[in-house]
């Protein structure tokens, strides 16, 4: 099921440091534009709130998720809030165990095949490629070989052209920032431009197959 709805739409925002006064605003767009799950990460300002809110109002329509998930606290304080799955940004194999206690999807960072094997022998729901962007999609495709099993996420220095390369390289969802919530749209507080902007990111992730 986790899965499942993370492949519809596989674009997942991350919301990163955002001004807790805009949060909702932003959830609501991102929502209005078509995304079917969203990223808060722990160090932004309220944003066990934030989630809490986002659950409340979305809960139905998305996966309400906590990123920068560092220590077990920090998991326990996401899960308790109501985050429905935990992103981190390295592989902590206490965070992965708490979570998969808990019943709640986990998604650690991994870097290298070893890390990716481990991380879903603990437990976890799929794995997240960090920084992908050093890597390039040439090494999903190369690793998808013998470990063809293991569900991926991408996140780190994507942009809104070479996200489709990722996806056509076997990943199965891509994690974005700022390249999609923009400062310029954030400074201007243009939520219909944020909108617009979350169709055009999914309108080309769901775009031909690029040759990698």
């Amino acid at each position: 099921m986790f899965i499942n709805q993370i492949e519809e739409i596989p674009l997942i925002p991350i919301l990163r440091k955002v001004p807790y006064e805009n949060s909702a605003a932003i959830v609501r767009a991102l929502v209005e534009g078509g995304v079917r799950a969203i990223e808060v990460t722990m160090e932004t300002n309220r944003a066990e709130e934030i989630i809490c809110e986002a659950v409340n109002l979305y809960g139905d329509q998305i996966l309400v998720g906590a990123g920068t998930v560092l220590n077990v606290e920090d998991c326990s304080r996401a899960i308790g809030a109501g985050a429905q799955f935990i992103v981190s940004p390295a592989l902590d194999k206490e965070v992965i165990r708490f979570a998969v206690k808990k019943k709640v999807p986990v998604i650690p960072g991994v870097f290298t095949p070893s890390e990716m094997l481990l991380a879903m022998n603990l437990g976890a729901s799929m794995i997240k490629l960090f920084p992908a962007s050093v890597l390039g999609p040439s090494f999903i495709k190369d690793v998808k070989g013998p470990l063809s099993h293991i569900p991926i996420m991408t996140t780190g220095g994507i942009t809104l052209n070479t996200a489709r390369n990722y996806l056509d390289a076997g990943a199965i969802a891509i994690g974005t920032g700022s390249a999609l919530i923009r400062k310029d749209l954030l400074a201007a507080e243009d939520w219909d431009g944020l909108v617009e902007e979350t169709r055009t990111w999914i309108k080309k992730m769901n775009s031909a197959k690029t040759t990698i």
